[in-house]
């Protein structure tokens, strides 16, 4: 697929170069919603990120031209170097079709494009860099399915226990995460689970993503000073059973959906932070009262996204027992044993990897854990009494997925070196 491309973009960049030899270089952008040379040259960039399930495009000027990478399964790869003839006007046509200011160089800008050919919502982010405007591009795919709590990738343990938790009758239910760790594609599919039409669920998102039938849903706008705190505020006014908050940033939002929770409504947000017990010490350092947070906190969902074996070139082999594979295993590693992986085709893109599966870390609060919050307690004290009372955490998920052949060692090594500190 990447020398297809790569051979489309040749002949592409070729027009444009045959174009410039005849015509200044403000042709090329006459007519930008018409089918001129560098429309043509966009769309082949984002049709063919389209068709490889990229999440991302990312367009970075070099010295030498212009880089173009897809993020595909959480990983960028070099896709090709437009040459800097054409840089300029690529960048400056997705400006353009965006809603961003072309004159405009100086300062970081975001803009959108609702590329109908392939029913995406593309957010467009562009900072100014060394040798001229970084563009990224995030592809939404805008009438994608909503996945059920059965295909997230819950292990059988951990989707009854997260089953069990989201029917709280109230609290704040956090999902925690990186960025693309898939912690709005959960929400979504918890929101979807609990439909129905005796309850009344109200989101404040920023940006809605995907729409949900029945669910009132309300987008943050801050330039007209809506912000998460003061639309928690209105909603808590229209009657809500569930009310989603897409992301807690600031004390004053967390304040509020504690006091939302306090109230007796359930709670749904997101935290950046690196582990399920690392909510606690995120909202306490959001100024939530330990006491207060003790109470209202109904538990906390860890999630990252890890790469899948690729089914068309997987094979079995036999770690070595000084090898990755014993290290990340522990006990459950034996001479001799067998796992799969994948060794890279044109289907997978050489990677060994095709399409991605979430692993989670589950922390459901009871009393004990309500005390220990409420004394201030660190990660260190909750992590060891949850672990002494079996929770599993990502690692532990991780390795059953290793064991299963849903993906290696390898690619658990860097999905979750920053969380471990694995040596």
């Amino acid at each position: 697929m990447l020398e297809k491309l790569r051979l489309d973009l040749d002949t592409c960049i070729a027009k444009i170069r045959q174009t410039l030899a005849v015509s200044s270089r403000n042709s090329l952008l006459q007519g930008t919603l018409a089918k001129s040379p560098i429309s043509s040259l966009a769309d082949i960039i984002i049709d063919y990120a389209a068709f490889m399930n990229a999440s991302d495009i990312h367009l970075e000027p070099q010295e030498d031209g212009l880089r173009i990478r897809f993020r595909i399964d959480g990983v960028l790869l070099f896709v090709y170097e437009i040459p800097p003839a054409v840089q300029n006007q690529l960048i400056s046509y997705l400006k353009l079709t965006a809603g961003i200011d072309i004159s405009e160089k100086r300062i970081p800008q975001d803009g959108s494009i609702l590329y109908a050919q392939k029913h995406l919502d593309i957010r467009v982010s562009v900072i100014p860099v060394l040798f001229g405007e970084k563009m990224v591009m995030r592809l939404l795919i805008s009438d994608s399915k909503i996945l059920s709590l059965t295909q997230m990738g819950f292990s059988e343990y951990n989707l009854k226990l997260f089953k069990s938790l989201i029917k709280s009758s109230s609290g704040i239910i956090t999902i925690t995460g990186p960025v693309n760790s898939g912690k709005s594609t959960l929400l979504y599919s918890v929101l979807s689970y609990l439909n129905r039409e005796s309850v009344n669920i109200v989101t404040i998102e920023d940006p809605i993503e995907m729409k949900i039938a029945g669910i009132n849903q309300m987008q943050v706008n801050l330039k007209a000073g809506m912000d998460f705190a003061k639309g928690l505020r209105a909603v808590l006014r229209q009657d809500p059973d569930i009310v989603m908050i897409g992301e807690i940033r600031d004390e004053y939002s967390a304040g509020e959906a504690v006091r939302a929770a306090l109230t007796g409504h359930l709670v749904f947000t997101t935290l950046h932070t690196a582990s399920a017990v690392g909510a606690v010490a995120r909202l306490l350092d959001m100024k939530v009262a330990p006491a207060m947070l003790s109470i209202a906190l109904a538990g906390s969902t860890a999630q990252r996204l890890v790469r899948r074996i690729c089914p068309k070139c997987r094979e079995v082999y036999i770690p070595q027992e000084n090898s990755l594979e014993a290290f990340l295993l522990g006990d459950k590693f034996y001479s001799g044993m067998k796992l799969l992986r994948g060794t890279g085709c044109a289907f997978c893109n050489n990677s060994g990897y095709a399409g991605r599966s979430a692993v989670h870390e589950i922390m459901k609060v009871d009393d004990t854990v309500r005390m220990l919050i409420a004394k201030g307690e660190g990660d260190l004290k909750l992590k060891r009494f949850l672990r002494l009372n079996g929770m599993k955490t990502l690692l532990d998920d991780c390795r059953e997925k290793v064991l299963d052949g849903t993906t290696t060692a390898q690619e658990v090594w860097r999905v979750l070196n920053g969380v471990y500190k694995f040596k």
